[in-house]
């Protein structure tokens, strides 16, 4: 039986790793609740002492996959305000998010708009498709932001689509989602989201923003094991992807192996081919049902209070400072830091203190940049130990 959580003070209890640890990675990897382990290791269990396919346990009922699938989708399209129907699982945020670059028809005329210095996964995948021949026109961050004005100054009218990231990996600037969307919306340029740095932290809107596509992964935010990534795909890009192949999950009568023809199925499961990586689907329902239950504005408000602080702290503490300075709309759960020449303080220091970050190597200025990310397993006695080891080492 699945206990979730009824509020964020009561959810730290949950993740056994954040009682002993203050966490500051979840940027890079997240931390994983006790629901999701023990839910993952029934499965695990099942398969490796019994055989055959596991059933998967909720609150009240213990369901079969295909029940499980539909279940996680319906957590996860409450929680970024779509239909079931709209939700595709796949391998990575990299994985699903070829399909918007491989797999729509542009025009020798149309042109894609991004940013110069994003998430290498998504841009990789455009300068791809740019050695092709698709015209990419790339954005330089101008102190770390991209505003949406700039943005709006690169589109024109053969502009077929708008990429960014909700929050950008290494400075966790945010777009301003309300205005771009609404760019979008008016001149008729498909939106794509990679949403991977705010999904579970951040209250997140597709329908609101105007989003066209937008993907997400398990392992950061989501608090789940490494090795499945989700996609919201609106109806009009649904009908816009050229299939790139099909399978048993992408009919509409799926286990009915008496079938001489393929009927794609008419929503986004379309693109799901074969067998599913199953445990970390079950996982990913369980965290976006409790991301639900707690509330997403709920838990918006609570990391980003915890960044506050975090910046409050930095403002009054020789040695360190913050990387960039954007406007309090532009802030997020992330936080990049330089640690400024002659802090002596090393990652060692901080481990020592049972205090988890890293540090990078020394730049040009002789100051060490550290990426400081803020999950709802945090609390502010965290942060407090994080500076205690500052004043260490001054």
């Amino acid at each position: 039986m699945i206990d979730f959580s009824k509020t964020i003070s009561d959810f730290r209890t949950r993740v056994p790793a954040a009682q002993d640890w203050a966490y500051f990675e979840t940027g890079s990897t997240g931390l994983v609740p006790d629901f999701v382990y023990e839910g993952v290791r029934r499965y695990i269990d099942d398969r490796y002492l019994k055989g055959g396919d596991s059933k998967w346990v909720y609150e009240k009922e213990t369901v079969g996959t295909l029940c499980m699938h539909q279940r996680s989708k319906e957590a996860i399209a409450e929680m970024i305000h779509c239909k079931p129907s709209e939700i595709a699982f796949g391998l990575s945020s990299t994985h699903l998010f070829t399909m918007v670059t491989e797999c729509i028809d542009y025009a020798e005329d149309d042109n894609i708009v991004t940013v110069q210095k994003g998430w290498i996964g998504s841009r990789f995948a455009w300068q791809k498709r740019e050695a092709e021949g698709l015209k990419i026109r790339y954005i330089e961050p101008d102190n770390g932001m991209v505003t949406v004005e700039r943005i709006i100054a690169v589109c024109d009218e053969h502009t077929r689509a708008v990429a960014v990231n909700l929050v950008e990996s290494n400075t966790g600037y945010r777009m301003d989602m309300d205005a771009l969307g609404k760019f979008c919306a008016e001149k008729e340029i498909l939106l794509y989201v990679d949403g991977v740095q705010a999904l579970g932290s951040l209250e997140v809107n597709v329908k609101k923003w105007n989003i066209d596509f937008l993907v997400g992964n398990d392992y950061k935010w989501m608090m789940n094991f490494c090795g499945t990534g989700y996609a919201y795909i609106s109806p009009k890009v649904q009908k816009l992807i050229s299939h790139w192949g099909a399978g048993w999950m992408s009919d509409t009568d799926r286990f009915n192996t008496a079938k001489d023809r393929l009927q794609l199925r008419a929503d986004a499961g379309r693109y799901e081919i074969g067998h599913q990586h199953n445990d970390g689907i079950y996982g990913l329902g369980l965290v976006a049902t409790q991301n639900n239950r707690l509330g997403l504005s709920s838990i918006e408000n609570y990391v980003c209070g915890l960044a506050d602080y975090f910046c409050s702290r930095v403002e009054e503490t020789e040695g360190i400072r913050l990387s960039y300075d954007f406007p309090k709309k532009n802030r997020c759960q992330i936080v990049p830091v330089k640690l400024e020449n002659g802090l002596q303080v090393t990652e060692a220091d901080f481990m020592d203190a049972k205090v988890c970050v890293h540090i990078g190597e020394y730049d040009e200025n002789e100051e060490r940049e550290m990426r400081i990310g803020f999950h709802y397993y945090n609390n502010r006695e965290d942060i407090d130990r994080f500076f205690a080891v500052l004043r260490k080492g001054k």
